[in-house]
């Protein structure tokens, strides 16, 4: 099937839906980095599948905390490629309470062996060499938080038996083929679905986003706005409501707070306390930063 037919273009809805970024983000994304839709039907965008992967490649690595400037640019590769490397920094990710996890698969089953000792930030519980095996037979014990399923081809049947043998267990597949429109009916019932080939990385992501667990990474983030870009933003940036304003004076409080932390970290008799606090502001400042951005792309300038 070629990649741009109908059956593999998604409206920018379903692309919402399933990468995680407003259609508002995606908008801005076309104006100011060309990462445009494959098609375009009168107002209506389409993008392809490939585009759908990559664009979740990049959501992937702005939640760790790298600006999408640095990312638009890349291809699928090498996203793939930063992500990969990227995987030390999150392998060190602390996480407050390990998700439990139950997978099913023989390609989930070989990236977790691939993973040794390096998948610390989940807890496998149990496995299945595949669908029919778990089936047969069941859960033993407690069931998992999340129940990784490795779909062939995604379907309702395994998904559904699941949710009615297991009701408070999430669950995530992974597929190799499927139709938009399940796809698009999974994403709007809360579903997450990954489309073959993943990362163990990615998994680990997924779950723990999943279940709403926190975690706290053990290297601030960068600055994504120097001190004079901030300046110069809180200059033009106008909308009537100063909110702009506020938004740049709380990145500069956290900016500084930041520096602060690492400073107490370096002369206190517990470091690691204001080593965590340091780094839990970096990650609020990462995140009012992309608000900013967001902002900025739709506000008009003086």
């Amino acid at each position: 099937m070629e990649p741009n037919t109908q059956e593999n273009l998604y409206r920018i809805g379903t692309v919402s839906s399933l990468t995680g970024i407003s259609i508002e983000r995606l908008r801005a994304w076309e104006r100011r980095y060309d990462l445009s839709p494959a098609h375009k039907s009168g107002k209506t965008r389409y993008y392809s599948r490939a585009q759908l992967e990559r664009l979740r490649l990049i959501k992937h690595l702005i939640d760790l905390g790298q600006p999408i400037s640095s990312l638009a640019p890349l291809t699928t590769e090498q996203l793939k490629a930063r992500i990969e490397d990227q995987a030390p920094d999150i392998g060190r990710l602390e996480v407050v309470h390990k998700p439990t996890v139950g997978i099913a698969g023989a390609n989930l089953l070989m990236l977790e062996n691939q993973m040794a000792d390096q998948n610390a930030r989940l807890e496998v519980v149990q496995r299945w060499a595949n669908i029919d095996t778990l089936f047969a037979e069941g859960v033993f014990g407690t069931p998992p938080q999340i129940m990784v399923l490795q779909l062939p081809v995604l379907s309702r049947q395994p998904i559904d038996f699941i949710k009615e043998t297991y009701p408070d267990t999430k669950i995530v597949t992974v597929y190799q083929f499927a139709t938009e429109h399940l796809i698009s009916d999974l994403a709007k019932e809360g579903l997450q679905t990954l489309r073959w080939p993943i990362t163990w990385s990615e998994l680990e992501h997924i779950a723990i986003s999943e279940l709403g667990l926190s975690s706290r990474a053990q290297s601030t983030l960068p600055r994504r706005y120097s001190d004079d870009e901030l300046i110069a933003l809180a200059a033009i940036v106008d909308d009537g409501t100063n909110c702009p304003q506020y938004l740049i004076e709380a990145i500069n409080q956290l900016n500084a707070f930041t520096l602060f932390a690492g400073d107490t970290a370096q002369a206190a008799d517990r470091p690691m306390i204001y080593e965590r606090l340091q780094n839990d502001a970096s990650q609020a400042r990462a995140q009012l930063e992309q608000a900013l951005e967001d902002l900025v792309s739709q506000l008009p300038h003086r």
